[in-house]
């Protein structure tokens, strides 16, 4: 967990760590004086990658490419990778593209949390193509709707502060580690923060525990109190919870989760934004699980 860090005194002159964990590379002479590029090789060592990218780094570089499928996305540009044929352009494309060192770290952020927790890092992925359509259904704006896209990559990086003994156990947690466990929300909080263009990411980060009736986590907000974003990444998130086989429970059909989501609405969720969701063709939905699954 960081606690506000210091600036690394090291950063600006650092070499290459031997094992290739993080280093800081290449200061430029000119535009960004005593700053570098922080080199994230696997394992990934968070704390140094963030606390450079928050004080003295412009650039963060992750080496190999990103498993699974990952090299070559453009995390927060237009939807990533929607450029496919026969794809459909989610965010639209008015917005200033953010620029190749903020996809860069993106990317890389997003490989540390499958790098910890594979199954975590697939997650957000399917829920993002689900949360941005219905940003979109829901009206908001192209600013509002980037800004939720980042903070669903990275909602569960928090959990990169979990200890394995809890994060990665195969069986129901104790009160004591759900209490741990819950604490993720507000280390994922902290990591985020320190990286400007992320700003507009926090509130999901912070508050994608929250329930409309006020029994969720961290604060137990209620209501319109829950940002915005936050409630549409909490049906998103549901419909992928529901639809993907899990190691404890068993996928059902959009249809079912579908009603499951509207039984629970002005509980779990905003009604309004259950109304949009509901208001999808069920056709649409489904072609949004191909693409989120493919």
């Amino acid at each position: 967990m960081l606690h506000e860090p210091k600036a690394p005194a090291d950063l600006p002159t650092a070499e290459l760590i031997p094992g290739g964990h993080a280093a800081l590379v290449g200061a430029p002479s000119t535009g960004t004086a005593a700053r570098g590029v922080v080199v994230q090789n696997r394992p990934p060592d968070v704390r140094r990658a963030l606390e450079g990218l928050a004080y003295a780094a412009y650039d963060l570089i992750l080496r190999p490419g990103a498993p699974n499928g990952l090299a070559g996305r453009t995390w927060g540009d237009a939807g990533g990778d929607v450029g496919r044929s026969g794809d459909v352009r989610l965010l639209p494309s008015g917005l200033t593209p953010i620029s190749r060192g903020e996809r860069a770290t993106l990317a890389a952020l997003h490989d540390l949390i499958a790098a910890r927790d594979a199954a975590t890092g697939a997650h957000s992925g399917r829920v993002r193509v689900y949360a941005l359509a219905l940003s979109h259904a829901h009206g908001m704006s192209e600013a509002e709707t980037r800004d939720i896209e980042h903070g669903v990559i990275l909602h569960d990086i928090g959990k990169i502060g979990i200890p394995d003994s809890i994060l990665l156990k195969p069986g129901p947690l104790s009160p004591d580690e759900w209490k741990v466990m819950r604490t993720h929300p507000e280390v994922g909080r902290r990591l985020v923060e320190h990286i400007p263009f992320l700003a507009g990411a926090v509130p999901l980060v912070y508050c994608h525990h929250e329930r409309w009736d006020g029994n969720g986590y961290p604060e137990g907000l209620r209501g319109a109190s829950i940002p915005q974003a936050a409630r549409i990444f909490a049906v998103a998130d549901a419909l992928d919870a529901m639809t993907y086989d899990r190691p404890y429970s068993r996928a059902v059909s959009l249809e079912a989760a579908r009603e499951e989501i509207g039984r629970c609405a002005g509980t779990h969720f905003d009604p309004a934004v259950v109304s949009t969701f509901m208001a999808i063709p069920l056709q649409e939905l489904l072609e949004l699980r191909r693409r989120a699954t493919s």
